[in-house]
Formats: structure tokens, sequence, C-alpha cells
């Protein structure tokens, strides 16, 4: 005898029914299993007999702790709006002064309003979204396992509501469990050796803090072939710390309160921006001025012995291409054209 239902249908649900036998009228009842997968439990006319019929919902409708914004190309001003409601998972790195391309004093002056908050995309920033669906879709044919939602757009934590999330794709595997996907691109893999770097590390944990979820999927397609993969653990003790230290910055742009001094050229090239007329007076040092110069001539006779180094360890070089430092490759020997070589550090730095 087929099953059929005797109520109406459930908004959201698609029942996944198998063949059942000898059953005659039964009633129904949501319930949600510990993975957060929604499944409906039907009362059969025979006492002992239960039949579990599981369901499939819609991924992005499991997500109880925050609400869709919207979705918007990423990089439109709509996107760059949306973001600017709150703090999105990439500043928190920024915040906690892990972020070496942008400082904490450099997002306080972007927040305070000192400095514009958007900048113009660098060829890095343009190649690495572009790049976004074709890594995405990599990760898409690595797991086949896993239904995978691109479209995912902007969301608010429920009880943080400047915490905002904006991952690159949610998946789902057979028991519904959902994971965050992430995708990155680099230039050079020093930064992968150990892992996924901590900056992105506090991105990853934010989504995962902000959605509710307890899995990430860290893709990245390293100088343009090298594809690696990493999997991400909710860690409710880096959440609770990254929190803290948000609610901190968000209090000191509330207050004007600028944070500790560091020395990042982000931080030096943005109170460049924030003063960028001459005046002709005076403004008065005293020590501070007697420390910088103090610390210019330490600088100074530093980067002389670095030069002199630096001249040591290429003759010692001689024509090697790499030069090693217990067996690890530490410097190399590159050269422009037909010019003279010059020692570059295993990154690129001159």
């Amino acid at each position: 005898m087929a099953l059929f239902f005797a109520a109406g249908p459930l908004p959201g649900i698609r029942p996944v029914i198998t063949s059942v036998s000898f059953i005659w009228q039964f009633e129904h009842s949501i319930s949600q299993s510990p993975s957060g997968l929604k499944y409906i439990i039907c009362k059969m006319s025979f006492p002992s007999c239960k039949v579990l019929i599981m369901t499939q919902t819609n991924a992005l409708a499991q997500i109880e702790t925050a609400i869709h914004l919207g979705t918007f190309q990423s990089g439109s001003k709509e996107w760059h709006d949306l973001r600017n409601q709150g703090i999105g998972g990439s500043l928190v790195g920024t915040v906690a002064g892990l972020n070496k391309w942008e400082s904490c004093f450099t997002a306080w002056a972007k927040y305070t309003g000192k400095i514009e908050r958007e900048i113009p995309d660098s060829p890095g920033m343009e190649w690495g979204r572009r790049l976004e669906s074709v890594v995405l879709e990599k990760f898409k044919d690595s797991h086949p396992e896993l239904e995978v939602i691109d479209e995912v757009g902007t969301w608010q934590n429920k009880e943080r509501t400047y915490q905002i999330a904006n991952p690159d794709g949610i998946a789902t595997d057979q028991f519904g469990n959902l994971s965050v996907i992430e995708i990155k691109t680099a230039r050079f893999p020093d930064d992968w050796e150990k892992g996924v770097p901590l900056h992105y590390l506090t991105q990853v944990q934010w989504y995962l803090s902000c959605l509710g979820i307890q899995m990430a999927h860290v893709a990245v397609l390293i100088g343009g072939s090298d594809y690696r993969e990493f999997q991400i653990e909710a860690d409710t003790f880096q959440q609770k710390a990254d929190i803290h230290l948000v609610e901190k910055f968000l209090m000191a742009v509330k207050f004007d309160q600028a944070p500790d001094w560091e020395g990042s050229t982000s931080t030096y090239e943005t109170v460049r921006r924030i003063n960028p007329n001459i005046q002709d007076r005076d403004s008065e040092l005293g020590e501070l001025g007697a420390e910088l110069l103090a610390a210019m001539e330490k600088e100074n006779t530093a980067k002389e012995a670095a030069l002199s180094l630096k001249s040591q360890v290429l003759d010692k070089m001689g024509s090697a291409k790499r030069g090693m430092v217990n067996d690890q490759h530490v410097f190399s020997r590159q050269s422009r054209g037909t010019g003279a070589p010059f020692l570059v550090t295993k990154k690129g730095q001159q």
C-alpha cells in the first residue's frame, strides 16, 4: 500500500520518501538532529512502528544565528555598503594586528572618517576576484559528495549586529551538515607552508561564529598552479577573543581614541594622508623628536651592517643561484635582463 500525506505540504521541505507497506494513517511532527538537518517523524497506526522520513531543506534556511542582508556582485558599491554596516571577516585580522598590508590604526582612521574607506584595486586584488570562481570550480570537482552554494550573499549576526559574514560559498554534505567555503589566491607559497595564515584563520573563524557553522574549507591557488585545501574547525576560544578585540576596536572608533602606535608602513602612510597640507608654522617635538633621531641613527647603522653582510653573502655564493641556511633555501641571486645579479630573499624581497 502506498504512503500518502494526510496534511498539506510543509514550507521549504522536499520529502525523500521510500516505499512503505501496510500503512493506514499517520500524523507528522518536525524535529531537528544535532547536525541541524530537519526531518519528519511519522507516527503509524501500529503502536510499535515509527517511520523516519529524511527531508532535504534549503541549506541557507538552516542558518539560524544570522539574517541575510542581500546578494550583490563582489566589489560593487552595494557590496561595500553592506559590508560597511559592520565588521567583516577580512577586517578582524587587521584589528588583531595580523594583516601585513593594513594596520589597526589604518582601519581605525577609515572607520572614524579620517581617510577614505575604499581603496583602488591592486592587480593582486583584481586577479584574486577573477580567479575566485575558477578555484571554487576546482573545489566542486574535488568534492562531488558536497552540494555547494556559491551565491551566499552577506549575513549579519542576530545577537552581534556589527558582525558581518560574506563567505565565498557554503557546502552541505549528505547528512545536511553545513560548512563554509573560503577561496584564496597567493603568489608565493611561503605563508601557506604551515597551514592557513593567521589573518585568514581569523576571517574564517569570524564567519563560522557569525553563521553558527562548525566547519570550513579553505581552498587556495598558489602561483597559478599549486592548488591546496585545508579544513578548519570552529574554535570557540579564538572566536571569543576576536569578538573582544573587535568590540574594543569599535569603542576606540566611537570615542575617537587611536590604537597603540606600531611600526608598520600602513600606519605611516595613513598619517601622511590624514595631514596632507603643509602650513608655515613650527611644532615643538621635544623628547619625541629626540627619540626619532636616535632611532634613525640606529637604523642607518643597521642598514650599513646588513649591506655589508649582503656583500659577503654574494661573495661566498659566487656563481651559485641559491643560498642555503641549515639546508633551507633562503637567498637567491637574480638579475634583470643583462644586468649584474643581486641578492634577494626567497619571497622576492631585495
